[in-house]
């Protein structure tokens, strides 16, 4: 008896250990890459590759809005500036007695007329409160005559086109009006950011003069 349970616990000993169907034997390199797997599966990083790569685009859709909006609004300032000053030389006379220097339309050449000064200097002043600083030498720029009752200043890229005799085109007879033509410079941004961002691409780049035209009935006469 004894013997024979020495050989059972010897048979037993030698058994090789075996796993149940179903059941994963473990081994060292399970164990193993079952502890880097995290490490495999981290996303550490990745937001700021994406990041990355999404910036360039970013830049330039934030350029592009700013760029655009900006010259949007410098036509919209530009367009009222030409309004108000057509508004105003409308219903002003050109003939001044109380103008320190007299003007008759008698000798339209041998001068400019007050009420031209002030809508030069209307014009100015509106353009640099709204920030387009560039218009302030509309204040002290020399206007130029030409036939019939035009007067132009010209300054920093800034053109001021003023017409006091302007035939307005009607259906019946031309209606004598004041046209205004103000022109103003504006540079762009979009095209040389782009050109740097995305090698190849273009867009709207150096500067460009928008312009904007006013015209409004006289009230009084030229004289």
């Amino acid at each position: 008896m004894k013997g024979s349970s020495r050989n059972e616990q010897r048979i037993g000993s030698s058994r090789p250990a075996t796993s149940e169907p179903g059941e994963r034997s473990t081994t060292c390199a399970d164990s193993c890459l079952y502890r880097l797997w995290p490490r495999f599966r981290s996303t550490e990083g990745a937001e700021l590759f994406e990041f990355a790569m999404a910036l360039p685009l970013l830049l330039v859709l934030v350029v592009g809005i700013i760029d655009f909006a900006q010259a949007y609004n410098t036509k919209h300032i530009t367009s009222n500036a030409a309004r108000e000053a057509a508004r105003l030389l409308s219903s002003t006379p050109l003939s001044d007695s109380s103008c320190p220097t007299p003007w008759t339309i008698n000798s339209p050449g041998s001068g400019t007329p007050c009420a031209v000064t002030a809508t030069a200097k209307t014009v100015s002043n509106y353009l640099t409160d709204a920030g387009l600083s560039q218009g302030a030498c509309l204040n002290t720029a020399t206007a130029t005559y030409a036939p019939v009752l035009t007067w132009t200043y010209s300054c920093n890229n800034v053109t001021l086109v003023i017409y006091k005799a302007y035939q307005a085109p009607n259906p019946t007879a031309p209606i004598l009006s004041t046209k205004v033509t103000l022109s103003y410079p504006y540079t762009f941004m979009f095209g040389r950011i782009i050109g740097l961002l995305l090698p190849g691409a273009t867009g709207p780049t150096g500067q460009y003069i928008f312009t904007s035209d006013a015209v409004m009935q006289n009230i009084t006469n030229a004289n």
